[in-house]
């Protein structure tokens, strides 16, 4: 019983300490205000591996272009991606813009439980509990990386991760005040932003120190328990860049890769290897017989569980139409259908790539 009395005046102080100091953030509401639901929804889908900073502009840009979920559900979702590069894991913007659409079918209506909103495409655990408490005040569960530090922590709780997360709701749900629900895991957030940091705690400054378990230890920052790391594997391949130059504006070849997969329903050039976990590519092939040039260096880029080094090829040629394609890209492994299908040629102004063919176009607008 005093170790309850003592949580709940621990995060009493919290909740003070956060509505003194807390951040303004442009979709954030403080009780007993509530943020609107399409708010919530927009920043967390845009929350999801990017950082706050990254992520401000694009929720501003996004709430001034598509004010309300039924204009986001009516855009092309070419739109949606364009707007979205530069996040990068567009499968979020893919999903969300198909959530958008079917909440905007249901009458633009948010669903308010964990269960219904975790049937939406992108929409997990995490994200449900965060629509649920930030813009209806429920008791929900909301357990990010600060909040899994700083619940990991406060209990001592020992289990390494990651199977210290499926430990960790039932801890929390024990911290969930009766009232500023909405404000108490964003009051987490912030603590694990500014003081309960990864490496460098600052416990003499946190309001909750007073019941803090691993306040009173030795080295704080020991918890949550983290697997050793491993270093990412890497992967090699080639990018193809296929230009006709013009005097105003070259054109160049891309095409709207598969929409599973990596960088899935998004402009991109002709590609190979990098997206190929087994590494199955002939180095040497090509796909349509041009004068093709190596530019260097090679390009990096690091995605979630690997990281890549590409050879990007040049090649100019004169011709646009159906036949060149026909002929020229007859032997374009495994994705032959696609590139017929959804080729196009693409002005340097309409080009609206992620950003591992944005480092290919680069390395081109350099060479020459």
């Amino acid at each position: 019983m005093e170790n309850i009395k003592q949580t709940k005046s621990d995060v009493f102080d919290l909740l003070s300490w956060y509505h003194k100091t807390g951040r303004t953030l442009p979709w954030r509401s403080y009780w007993p205000l509530l943020t609107p639901a399409y708010h919530v929804f927009l920043s967390e889908f845009m929350l999801q591996q990017t950082g706050v900073k990254t992520v401000i502009p694009y929720f501003e840009y996004f709430l001034e272009r598509w004010p309300t979920i039924q204009l986001l559900a009516d855009a092309p979702v070419d739109d949606v991606t364009s707007a979205w590069a530069g996040l990068g894991y567009y499968a979020r913007a893919r999903n969300m813009h198909k959530s958008a659409q079917i909440i905007s079918n249901a009458g633009g209506v948010f669903p308010q439980s964990i269960a219904e909103l975790t049937k939406l495409p992108g929409i997990g655990p995490y994200t449900a509990g965060a629509i649920t408490a930030f813009a209806f005040d429920a008791p929900s569960v909301v357990i990010d990386g600060n909040i899994e530090r700083i619940v990991a922590r406060y209990f001592y709780i020992k289990t390494s991760l990651p199977a210290l997360k499926s430990e960790l709701p039932s801890f929390y749900e024990k911290m969930i005040p009766e009232k500023c629900r909405s404000d108490f895991p964003q009051a987490l957030m912030d603590l694990g932003n500014e003081i309960c940091t990864p490496s460098s705690p600052t416990c003499g400054r946190c309001p909750l120190s007073t019941g803090c378990k691993s306040a009173k230890k030795a080295n704080p920052a020991l918890l949550p328990i983290k697997p050793v790391k491993t270093n990412k594997i890497i992967r090699k391949g080639q990018i193809f860049v296929i230009r006709k130059k013009e005097k105003n504006n070259d054109k160049f070849l891309v095409y709207r890769r598969n929409t599973h997969g990596l960088l899935g329903g998004l402009l991109a050039f002709p590609s190979q290897g990098w997206d190929d976990k087994e590494q199955n590519y002939n180095e040497n092939w090509r796909p349509c017989n041009l004068n093709w040039t190596a530019l260097k260096p090679k390009i990096k880029h690091v995605f979630s569980h690997f990281k890549t080094e590409v050879q990007v090829f040049l090649a100019d040629t004169e011709e646009t139409d159906k036949i060149f394609i026909k002929h020229k890209f007859q032997n374009f492994q495994g994705q032959e259908k696609e590139m017929f299908e959804n080729h196009r040629w693409v002005t340097e102004d309409e080009l609206h790539l992620p950003k591992l063919m944005q480092k290919a176009l680069k390395l081109v607008k350099n060479y020459n």
